[in-house]
């Protein structure tokens, strides 16, 4: 098996927990990453966060907000997928 280096993204400046939210397949992993590594985030972080999810935000919003509300739109994303898949 093949190890790759955790911090690979970090050496082309993209922070991991970016990368890692990024590859996440479901918004359920998306959510799971932001809430345990909320405190890595920073501004840019969470402006390509929203980029990736579509998410208009306040950019006079603080950053915790911010962050706050990605996880209420994943939560909620997550919620409505579910449902309609089993219908």
């Amino acid at each position: 098996m093949d190890y790759v280096n955790e911090n690979r993204h970090e050496e082309q400046g993209i922070p991991q927990v970016l990368a890692d939210f990024l590859d996440a397949e479901t918004v359920e992993a998306k959510h799971r990453i932001l809430e345990e590594h909320a405190n890595e985030v920073d501004e840019h972080t969470v402006l390509n966060m929203e980029i990736s999810l579509d998410i208009i935000a306040d950019p006079k919003a603080k950053l915790d907000d911010r962050i706050g509300y990605i996880l209420y739109y994943l939560r909620t994303r997550g919620r409505f997928e579910g449902t309609r898949l089993r219908g």
